[in-house]
C-alpha cells in the first residue's frame, strides 16, 4: 500500500488533537526543525499530555515519527493534511486508483461527491524509505525540511504556471487547486508519448505541440523548460502538455535557451519515433513568435 493510500485510510480516524499536532509539526518543519514535546505542545496549542497521546497515535498510524529527542512528519502525514484540505473544500469525496507513477510524483484519480473525476498529483521528490530512516536515525532535520520545501514548492510552481496558461489552449490541463505537496488537476484520458502510441496524424500532432509551445510562450509568457515525450499526453488525436513545476517565465535570462532545449527534445523524439524531420531553427523561430508559420 502506498503512502497516499495509507493517508487516505487514516483520514476519517484522526481526532482533533491529532490534527492540531500534525499542524504543529508542519509549522515546526518549516521554521524550527525537530520539536520536542514541549515545543510541539506550544506550537499545537495543546497541553503536553495531550500532545504526548497524539504523537503516540500519529506514530502508530505512520503519520509522524520520532527523530532524536523530537518528532517529524512522514510523507503520509503531509498527504493526509492535503487530503483533509480538499475534503473540507468539497473538492474530493473519494480517492480512486493510481493513474501514473513517476520518479518524482504519483497521480491518483480523485472523485467528487457528484462523481466528477479529477487527477490528484502528489509530489514525492526525494523519495526516501522512512523505515530506513527510523532504523538509521541519521538524517538531520534540515534534510527533512529540504524535502518538504522541494515538494511544497513544486506543487505551488505547477499550480501557478497552469493558472497563467488557463484558458489559452485546451492543450494545458486546468489546475483546480493545490495543497502542500499536491496539485488537483483536470483529469485527462491518454497515454504519454514515451509509450510511442499510434497517432491519427503524427505530423499534425507535432504541429499541435509546437502551436501549444508558441501559445505558452507568446501569450502565457511561459516556457516548460523540461519538455519531452514523458510530459506529452495523447489520446491518439489531441496532445496535452503536462508537468509544469520547472517552468520559467519569458523574462528569465535563460528562457530562449530553455525554449530551444524543448524544441530540440520534441523534434528529436518525433524523428526517432515517427520518422518526421524538423528544421529546429525554423521551429524555434515559430514557437518564440519570430515567425508566423512553421514552414
Amino acid at each position: 500500500m502506498s503512502s497516499t493510500e495509507r493517508a487516505a485510510r487514516s483520514l476519517k480516524s484522526l481526532k482533533d488533537e491529532e490534527w492540531r499536532t500534525l499542524a504543529g509539526l508542519e509549522r515546526a518543519a518549516t521554521g524550527f526543525g525537530t520539536p520536542d514535546l514541549g515545543r510541539l505542545a506550544r506550537m499545537s496549542r495543546l497541553p503536553p499530555d495531550r500532545v504526548s497521546f497524539a504523537t503516540d497515535a500519529l506514530e502508530r498510524k505512520g503519520l509522524a515519527m520520532r527523530r532524536g529527542g523530537g518528532y517529524v512528519l512522514t510523507r503520509e502525514g503531509v498527504e493526509v493534511m492535503a487530503l483533509k484540505d480538499y475534503v473540507k473544500k468539497d473538492l474530493i469525496f473519494a480517492l480512486g486508483a493510481i493513474i501514473a507513477k513517476g520518479k518524482e510524483s504519483d497521480v491518483y484519480e480523485a472523485l467528487t461527491e457528484e462523481g466528477e473525476a479529477y487527477a490528484l498529483k502528489l509530489y514525492k521528490i526525494g523519495r526516501v524509505s522512512f523505515t530506513n530512516v527510523r532504523k538509521k536515525r541519521a538524517r538531520e532535520s534540515a534534510e527533512f525540511k529540504s524535502w518538504m520545501t522541494a515538494n511544497y514548492d513544486a506543487a505551488r510552481r505547477e499550480y501557478d504556471a497552469l493558472k497563467k496558461l488557463e484558458g489559452l489552449s485546451h492543450a494545458f490541463p486546468r489546475a483546480v487547486a493545490y495543497s502542500r505537496s499536491t496539485v488537483l488537476l483536470e483529469e485527462l484520458s491518454g497515454v504519454r508519448l514515451s509509450q510511442r502510441p499510434d497517432l491519427q496524424d503524427a505530423e499534425a500532432a507535432l504541429t499541435s505541440v509546437f502551436e501549444s509551445m508558441r501559445t505558452a510562450f507568446t501569450m502565457g509568457g511561459m516556457v516548460n523548460a523540461d519538455l519531452s515525450e514523458y510530459n506529452l499526453l495523447t489520446d491518439g488525436a489531441s496532445v496535452w502538455l503536462i508537468d509544469w513545476p520547472q517552468a520559467v517565465g519569458t523574462s528569465h535570462p535563460n528562457s530562449a535557451e530553455l525554449l530551444m532545449h524543448d524544441v530540440r527534445a520534441v523534434a528529436a523524439f518525433f524523428r526517432r519515433a515517427y520518422g518526421i524531420e524538423v528544421d529546429e531553427q525554423k521551429a524555434f523561430d515559430y514557437v518564440s513568435g519570430k515567425t508566423t508559420t512553421l514552414g
